[in-house]
């Protein structure tokens, strides 16, 4: 049995039964002239719509027009069956007859203009919400629509002026407040904006979606720590908002507090478990915090239900590759396809997998396959030179570096490539040229000036104007170990152990156990007569992989050699 509330609509309908002089209103509408079998079917369709049993509700108010004739409150109400299953044409059509029939009916009348703007048609629309307001001064949201629509055809002084004048008529209309932020942020008006988002939330403290509007124009203006005050606010008046969620994690993200970002995606995932794009960047954040298994865990997820997502994919590979599972990273990166955005990458990512993995034929194939469909890419000729510098293939990395800074004459990358690989065939003139240049195009390339600084120390050369090289670079990356290496080793050379000794132990925080630093520190050690301490870190460079073992081990041979018997 159907039990409601005699309210509203309901309320008036039961009415009928009452004596004629004293119906007035909704029942006054359908008066004597309704059957109690329109009534009958009336109520019927009421309830259905109520409990919503749509067909029936419509079926039942049907059957009522045909004892009450073209009565609006019946069409009225089979209009909102119509546009509750998404027919606006049919509940358009219903509404229409109904202010043919009553002009004054002022619901249909508000319910057609919704139709119009829902379906583009702003300017009748507008006609009709201010006939409403004609006929209904006291409407507020007729006000509110009719500033919507101006602000979307851009006439944003009218949509200000609806507003302000509701708001003169009504100053605790916290909605009228709210859309004028709106309107004032769109015009980049956001300290105007914000005085009408705070009246709002004085008015409704709790209100949402003013609490995540209002953060992200406070994000605009630079006030990041007021605008995530504003969206944990709003999370404790909505917890289940993804929006205001999704838009904290974003800052925390901007502003690298990404343990406290990754609890955001976590609750977000909670409600949001099959969106992917949640799932995706919960894993990137898993991956920036080394969660490897954890990234992995929500990249597999997606791809689970959208195998073809080769950015995932992509993101997957990478995961694995951090992880160290070198052979499920390749496999990942060669399923990402030709043609996607991600292909490129991956397939650079799998050259520098194979490089590592001393496959430098395979690694090299690739990137020349990329560079055929690419052949005036010039990141891929730099990145191409140093596959082939990598494999000792210098005079194909000379070629191949040579036509990039032919194409590219200003590109401080690919004349940096060039200084390196004229290093490795020891022309020295051409490595300083070419370094000179990087640093007349990009005066703070770091890297260059370091370069060449250490070009000159190593050589025991222009050493003044080494040191003032790696300074500068030091200025632009204080804490780079290498930097630090190359300052110590100008120190080496000008005979200033101590100090070059303060600044490799000092690179060795930075970069620990990094065998180039422990071969110059053990250098610098064997300089101050310190040999057996020398010897040590000579082994500790040699274990931990130096590049030129040999070179090493020989010092490490003359030094015991030179030792007296028994030590």
């Amino acid at each position: 049995m159907r039990t409601i509330t005699a309210t509203g609509a309901l309320a008036l309908l039961l009415l009928l039964s009452a004596p004629a002089e004293a119906l007035h209103g909704y029942g006054a509408s359908m008066n004597a002239q309704i059957e109690a079998r329109a009534y009958s079917h009336f109520l019927s369709g009421y309830l259905d719509f109520r409990e919503g049993n749509l067909d029936s509700a419509l079926e039942s108010y049907q059957k009522s027009l045909k004892y009450a004739g073209d009565e609006p409150d019946i069409l009225y109400e089979i209009a909102n069956v119509h546009v509750k299953k998404g027919r606006l044409p049919e509940a358009r059509a219903e509404l229409v007859k109904a202010l043919a029939a009553d002009e004054g009916h002022t619901r249909a009348r508000y319910l057609l203009a919704g139709i119009l703007a829902a379906s583009g048609e702003r300017d009748k629309a507008l006609a009709e919400y201010e006939r409403v307001i004609k006929d209904d001064p006291e409407n507020d949201d007729a006000y509110l629509h009719i500033a919507t629509i101006e602000a979307e055809l851009g006439e944003f002084a009218r949509a200000e002026e609806v507003l302000g004048g509701l708001i003169v008529r009504n100053p605790d209309s916290f909605l009228a407040h709210h859309y004028r932020g709106r309107v004032r942020a769109a015009q980049k008006k956001f300290e105007e904006a914000l005085a009408d988002y705070d009246k709002a939330l004085s008015i409704v403290p709790g209100f949402d979606v003013a609490l995540l509007e209002s953060g992200a124009v406070l994000e605009i203006l630079g006030r990041n720590a007021e605008a995530e005050e504003r969206y944990k606010r709003g999370l404790h008046a909505a917890p289940n908002n993804p929006f205001i969620r999704e838009r904290l994690g974003r800052l925390l993200i901007r502003e690298k507090k990404i343990d406290q970002a990754v609890d955001q995606y976590e609750e977000l995932k909670k409600f949001s478990a099959a969106n992917p794009g949640i799932r995706a960047k919960l894993g990137l954040l898993y991956l920036d915090r080394d969660r490897f298994d954890d990234a992995i865990n929500e990249f597999t997820f997606i791809l689970a239900s959208d195998p073809g997502n080769a950015e995932v994919r992509f993101f997957l590979g990478t995961a694995y590759e951090e992880k160290g599972a070198i052979p499920d990273a390749e496999e990942a990166f060669r399923k990402v396809p030709e043609g996607a955005p991600a292909h490129r990458e991956a397939m650079l990512h799998l050259a520098m997998l194979l490089s590592r993995q001393k496959k430098p034929d395979e690694a090299i194939g690739i990137v020349r396959k990329l560079r055929e469909k690419s052949p005036g890419d010039v990141d891929l000729m730099i990145f191409l030179t140093g596959q082939l510098e990598g494999a000792k293939r210098y005079d194909e990395a000379l070629a191949v570096v040579t036509e990039a800074t032919g194409k590219a004459p200003e590109n401080p990358a690919a004349w940096f490539s060039l200084g390196v690989v004229q290093d490795k065939l020891g022309k020295l003139d051409q490595v300083i040229a070419a370094m000179e240049k990087v640093i007349a195009l990009d005066p703070k390339h770091a890297t260059a000036l370091n370069y060449l600084g250490y070009t000159f120390a190593d050589r025991n050369m222009r050493l003044p104007e080494a040191e003032k090289l790696v300074q500068r670079a030091l200025e632009i990356r204080p804490d780079d170990g290498y930097f630090l290496d190359s300052l110590a080793w100008v120190h080496f050379r000008k005979g200033d152990y101590p100090r070059a000794e303060e600044e490799l132990r000092g690179a060795l925080k930075l970069v620990p156990d990094d065998p180039v630093v422990l071969e110059h520190l053990g250098d610098v050690l064997q300089a101050q007569g310190r040999d057996e301490e020398a010897a040590a870190l000579f082994e500790k460079a040699i274990a931990k992989g130096h590049e030129k073992p040999d070179e090493v081990g020989a010092k490490l041979n003359r030094l015991r050699k030179a030792q007296p018997a028994g030590k």
